[in-house]
């Protein structure tokens, strides 16, 4: 299987590595620093699970900044883009997540999305609506800093 993922902070990264032990992962960012370190088989985020992992496993996965490069023939793309929470308005900044759903929509008509990012109740079902999609799920997270494969791979 084809898997997209795109963000490769610890819920994109430690995601991406798991399931490139069993299906050919690509990690989309924007940060080319990250996209070299992941090539290169490094952790671009301190948790010592994906750093042993790297060192240890076969593992499916590169990394590219080029979204059509990663969605272009994806099976599936986990959304692990920011959302930052404005306390003072009681709001979630879903544009990256949004971005990002335009974009696998540009390069690719039948991937399943699957939001992995912290967004507000009832918004997979308005963002189906918005953007005319139904094939976008989410699946929350719930992992810890510098632990995230590790909450993973031990729910």
């Amino acid at each position: 299987m084809k898997i997209a993922v795109a963000g490769a902070g610890y819920v994109g990264l430690s995601n991406a590595v798991l399931l490139a032990q069993h299906n050919e992962v690509v990690v989309v960012d924007v940060v080319e620093e990250k996209v070299t370190m992941i090539n290169n088989r490094r952790s671009p985020i301190a948790d010592e699970y994906i750093e042993r992992y790297f060192a240890e496993k076969e593992l499916n996965l590169r990394a590219t900044s080029n979204p059509k490069v990663a969605y272009e023939s994806a099976d599936f793309v986990v959304i692990a883009a920011p959302t930052n929470y404005d306390n003072k308005n009681n709001f979630f900044d879903t544009s990256a997540v949004e971005s990002v759903i335009k974009s696998v929509m540009q390069h690719n008509s039948t991937a399943i999305m699957v939001i992995k990012s912290t967004v507000p109740v009832g918004y997979t079902d308005e963002i189906r609506c918005k953007m005319r999609y139904e094939n976008i799920i989410f699946s929350p997270e719930f992992l810890r800093e510098s632990k995230s494969l590790y909450d993973n791979l031990y729910p």
